[in-house]
């Protein structure tokens, strides 16, 4: 673990160091600051649904480009510039295990992703002053809510770690990792069209068909559908142990994957 651990304080300090990060803060609460300020708007001219209020400040589409933008973007480097550079030959003989390095390079870009949302406290303890809400918020939502969106990122986070192993081009890595969290966040959803019941009839391979969405296809679709998950559980302060399980293994799988192409490489 002392590898991980140095690994993810390097990485980390990178990170904090790097004008990249800090533009993209800037950009997105600066986007952020446009919507909230909108919605406090509507909230004092037409009154406030605190449970609402909560879903509405961490589901506008702000929230959801830092889901999307802000993983690719973080990773694209991670490995893909030191394939470029050649740096990683020189990771990968040092003596430190190819897992430590994946974890401890995921872990960094977590915790930048996490300070990403540490504002969020605070603005959702003025936003309570007379002068905006005038009301208390319900903080059991808030909190199960950021911990969704924790989720979700570490899942993007590992898929980002993953891309980025697999090319020495970071465009490359960033638009995979993008496309990825894209289907994720919007694609359940997307294919979730309604398809007709078969009329009386009809031929067995639609009857067939049919059974498939309602038993299989529509069924997985909901358990993976990360917008429902938000909004539905995590943003109504419930927590289900499935959904995090799935989150966590998610995680832990793309990791696992990182790992193998690390390892892929080094036997080349």
């Amino acid at each position: 673990m002392s590898g991980a651990w140095t690994t993810f304080k390097r990485e980390l300090g990178s990170y904090l160091r790097s004008p990249v990060a800090y533009v993209i803060a800037f950009l997105l609460y600066l986007l952020r600051g446009f919507e909230v300020e909108r919605l406090l708007r509507f909230g004092a001219a037409y009154g406030i649904d605190k449970e609402r209020f909560t879903t509405a400040y961490l589901m506008q589409n702000s929230s959801l480009l830092l889901l999307m933008l802000v993983p690719a973007i973080l990773t694209m480097r991670v490995f893909a510039e030191e394939r470029r550079t050649g740096s990683l030959e020189v990771l990968l003989t040092a003596p430190v295990r190819d897992g430590a390095v994946v974890l401890g390079k995921w872990g960094a870009a977590f915790a930048f992703f996490a300070l990403l949302w540490a504002p969020a406290f605070i603005l959702l303890a003025v936003f309570q002053d007379t002068q905006y809400l005038g009301a208390s918020l319900l903080w059991g939502p808030i909190l199960t809510g950021l911990l969704g969106m924790l989720l979700v990122g570490g899942l993007l986070l590992a898929a980002g770690c993953f891309t980025s192993s697999l090319t020495d081009n970071q465009l490359l890595a960033s638009l995979a990792a993008m496309l990825f969290a894209w289907v994720v966040l919007y694609g359940p959803s997307q294919f979730r069209a309604p398809i007709e019941s078969p009329v009386e009839g009809a031929g067995g391979l639609d009857a067939l068909w049919a059974w498939l969405d309602a038993q299989v296809i529509r069924p997985v679709l909901d358990d993976i559908n990360v917008a429902d998950h938000l909004q539905s559980w995590f943003l109504r302060g419930i927590v289900n142990s499935a959904h995090v399980v799935f989150y966590v293994a998610g995680t832990a799988a793309f990791l696992f994957l990182t790992t193998r192409s690390l390892e892929a490489r080094r036997w080349r």
